[in-house]
């Protein structure tokens, strides 16, 4: 019912994404597959069965995005209207459309090499600290719903961690203009305030969400957070989870007493 996917760099791998597979072979009921797009880096495979390690050189699509906008300031981190973003214009991420293009387009080709219902994107800083079994792990892609991801509020989801339900309508929707408002960039994502994946995803699950308000999603965290923060860990995923966003990669773990509002009671985070 579910495939999962990730993407790393080299210093990505070196960093974090060794831990990461490495984890999820080790932790994750064997039925949950998962498909890494490695970017000129060459990752072990710990579990030949249940890995898949796919080069990231040979999505066409996103080659091709970045040879269109890759010398393009713009898509690169300049914001383009400083006048209008006087408080937050030097922040790149923002506008770095060909850093995030090679997580969403990992996405796209998952999605069309997946045979199941449910695919489940899981960013590679993510350290998988305790089993987690297939039905504990379906608990998070439930099949009423088209969607599953983390909400933060008023404030652009978490999107270290969201699934998309092919076998729902709104799912296939969502789906066909998230690519396309890539495709499409210039009368797609750069009409959007700002272009990173979490922004332009919530811009297009907005959409669908008012086109199909009759179909569930689930919202994983319930707006836990409102804003900045932590709702990976402080959501059930907390219980097999650790995402490393930030600084946190450098120390290999969140800060308990900074990070969790929650009670946790695995061992992993006494």
């Amino acid at each position: 019912m579910i495939t999962a996917l990730t993407t790393f760099h080299k210093p990505g791998l070196d960093l974090y994404g060794q831990r990461f597979i490495d984890s999820f072979a080790r932790n994750v009921d064997k039925r949950i597959k998962l498909l890494v797009y490695a970017e000129n880096c060459t990752p072990v495979n710990p579990d030949c069965e249940q890995i898949i390690i796919i080069d990231a050189k040979q999505l066409n699509k996103l080659n091709q995005f970045k040879a269109r906008w890759g010398n393009v300031p713009k898509a690169n981190g300049k914001c383009p209207f400083p006048e209008k973003r006087p408080r937050d214009y030097h922040k790149e991420f923002k506008w770095d459309a060909v850093r995030f293009a090679n997580k969403v387009y990992a996405v796209f080709d998952a999605v069309e090499r997946s045979t199941t219902p449910w695919t489940v994107w899981i960013d590679a800083d993510t350290y998988v600290h305790s089993p987690v079994s297939y039905n504990e792990l379906r608990k998070f892609t439930p099949d009423r719903a088209w969607m599953s991801y983390l909400g933060r509020g008023k404030k652009w989801p978490e999107c270290c961690f969201y699934g998309i339900n092919l076998r729902t309508k709104p799912g296939k929707w969502f789906l066909k203009r998230f690519e396309g408002v890539y495709e499409d960039a210039e009368n797609g994502i750069f009409k959007m305030e700002e272009w990173h994946d979490s922004y332009v995803f919530e811009e297009v699950r907005k959409k669908v969400q008012n086109k199909f308000d009759h179909v569930p999603y689930y919202n994983i965290s319930g707006d836990l957070i409102n804003g900045e923060g932590h709702p990976f860990i402080n959501s059930d995923l907390g219980k097999y989870f650790d995402h490393l966003k930030g600084d946190r990669k450098e120390i290999g773990k969140s800060n308990k007493p900074k990070d969790l509002i929650v009670s946790r009671q695995e061992s992993y985070w006494k």
